[in-house]
């Protein structure tokens, strides 16, 4: 066990200490904040004036933030997966290769350390949301809200580094690396709705967000955000909105499924994901 803590240490601390990879690690977060306050927001606030200030800053707030904590969970779970590219590239796995250290005690601390990392800034983010809206608009969510997305956060970010871990050990250098922390982010936030609602975008883009474990993780995260604030708006309000702010619940391929089980499939594929990628890991330090 203090080997494994070691090795999460040093990763996390390496992380901590380039500057760069965490900035970068943000960039999708800041720029998708940037566009929603300067340009997005404005569209899914289109129509709430009678309702007041203070509703408009609740509920532009909530559906932004379903969003942007969903990108946030990706975006940091990749970045600090560069520690793998950098240790691999530079041969620095091979010092762990020489010591009684077991190799899946090597790439399990890569993982626990993109959970770690992950969940805390998010949560962080998260807190930050919760006194903003506040302050600005008067109304506080609720307890049950702060407890049930912190959780789903602490969900996601399992599911995100299972992902990125398994996309990482696919890469085979640091530019690699590069191009698809540049990419993953604009993709993802367009094809699960984060950009713009999917509605927007046509059937056929419905259908291909579908099969997007992060498209119903978004679409997760802003009902339970929104759940309250729907109450402050006519119910015959709320039916509009709830196609607008992209919290519709769209299935598998336009057929009906229930989210409990999207949510099981998703723990599934992640946990093949974490075989798949040990797999990977394994063959590339064999080398």
């Amino acid at each position: 066990m203090y080997d494994l803590l070691s090795l999460v240490k040093r990763n996390t601390l390496i992380f901590f200490r380039d500057k760069t990879a965490v900035f970068f690690s943000l960039l999708s977060t800041i720029i998708l904040l940037a566009l929603y306050f300067l340009f997005i927001g404005k569209q899914y606030t289109n129509g709430l004036e009678p309702f007041g200030e203070e509703v408009m800053t609740y509920l532009g707030t909530s559906v932004m933030m379903g969003g942007v904590l969903v990108i946030n969970t990706i975006s940091l779970a990749l970045g600090v997966m560069g520690n793998i590219v950098n240790d691999l590239q530079q041969r620095k796995l091979d010092a762990f290769l020489v010591t009684p250290v077991k190799r899946y005690k090597i790439i399990l601390a890569y993982f626990i350390t993109s959970v770690l990392v992950t969940a805390v800034l998010s949560i962080l983010m998260w807190i930050l949301t919760i006194i903003y809206v506040g302050i600005r608009s008067g109304y506080w969510y609720p307890w049950l809200t702060i407890f049930q997305v912190t959780g789903l956060l602490i969900f996601y970010t399992f599911l995100s580094a299972s992902l990125m871990i398994f996309l990482t050990t696919l890469l085979k250098s640091v530019n690699a690396f590069g191009a698809l922390s540049g990419v993953l982010g604009t993709f993802v936030g367009f094809i699960c709705g984060i950009y713009m609602p999917l509605v927007v975008l046509g059937d056929t883009m419905i259908y291909v967000a579908s099969i997007f474990p992060f498209t119903h993780m978004t679409i997760l995260l802003k009902q339970v955000l929104l759940k309250d604030p729907y109450s402050l708006v006519p119910i015959e309000v709320v039916e509009n909105l709830e196609v607008a702010f992209g919290t519709k619940e769209i299935g598998v391929f336009g057929q009906e499924v229930p989210m409990i089980w999207l949510i099981l499939a998703s723990l599934i594929i992640a946990f093949l994901l974490l075989f798949f990628a040990y797999r990977n890991m394994s063959k590339k330090m064999a080398i």
